[in-house]
């Protein structure tokens, strides 16, 4: 059982990409190897945007500044929604209410969309515009040069996990459904995949069901073998694989 958790975890780590800044002036920095999608609204037109995707209010700005941010929020096991919030609430209060941050949000706020190239090009272009490293030089670069190809393979996905496991699980739960269609086991592991990433208290009985959701998924000796583990640890009886 804890083999299992420990794997996990050196595998699927998070890195709160806050903690990356290098910044001088960062809104002021020229990125030169494209034209800039900012503002917004003057560089992207409006049917970019996936129909239903939910603007940030005024209203919703004001809740994250006023929020009261807990010290060491990160390390707490929190819900995925306070999770975000603070989140959110850091970037605010860190830049202030200008567009990139503004962005950032709303794409995180609007989960399983098929996102237009214009779109996740902006996003990248924000978190560099904020955090001018050389990381989110090249992850800007690489999905700015792929125009076709705005999925998974854009960017450096270790990187990705990384830096932005919200993003991370976005890609990968698109690509699940891809290959395995719209089924509760998919669910199952990528509800489990965000917990691990995103520091979230996890039960054994949501480690059996992502072992068993795996196995379904992927039917191997060595899945078979790691699930029948757990249930013996478990007491629960033999493995088998069906629903």
């Amino acid at each position: 059982m804890k083999r299992f958790l420990i794997f996990l975890a050196c595998s699927f780590y998070l890195s709160f990409f806050l903690a990356c800044a290098e910044t001088d002036s960062p809104i002021t920095q020229e990125i030169e190897t494209y034209e800039s999608l900012f503002p917004l609204e003057e560089n992207i037109s409006p049917s970019d945007y996936p129909d239903g995707w939910v603007k940030l209010t005024n209203e919703d700005i004001e809740e994250l500044m006023n929020l009261e941010i807990l010290p060491n929020w990160h390390n707490m096991n929190l819900s995925q929604e306070w999770q975000e919030k603070y989140n959110h609430a850091t970037l605010l209060k860190q830049f202030g209410d200008i567009p990139e941050v503004r962005f950032i949000i709303e794409f995180q706020r609007n989960p399983d969309f098929e996102i237009s190239h214009q779109l996740y090009v902006a996003y990248f272009e924000a978190h560099y515009r904020l955090f001018p490293n050389e990381n989110n030089r090249r992850a800007l670069e690489e999905a700015w040069n792929i125009p076709d190809q705005p999925g998974p393979e854009t960017v450096d996905e270790d990187k990705l996990r990384e830096e932005d496991p919200e993003l991370y699980i976005k890609i990968q739960k698109k690509r699940f459904i891809e290959n395995h269609g719209d089924i509760p086991q998919v669910h199952i592991y990528i509800d489990f995949l965000r917990k691990v990433l995103l520091r979230i208290h996890i039960t054994d009985a949501e480690r059996l069901a992502a072992l068993e959701a795996r196995f379904f998924l992927f039917p191997t000796e060595e899945n078979r073998i790691k699930l029948e583990e757990f249930r013996k640890a478990m007491g629960d009886g033999d493995v088998d694989n069906e629903e």
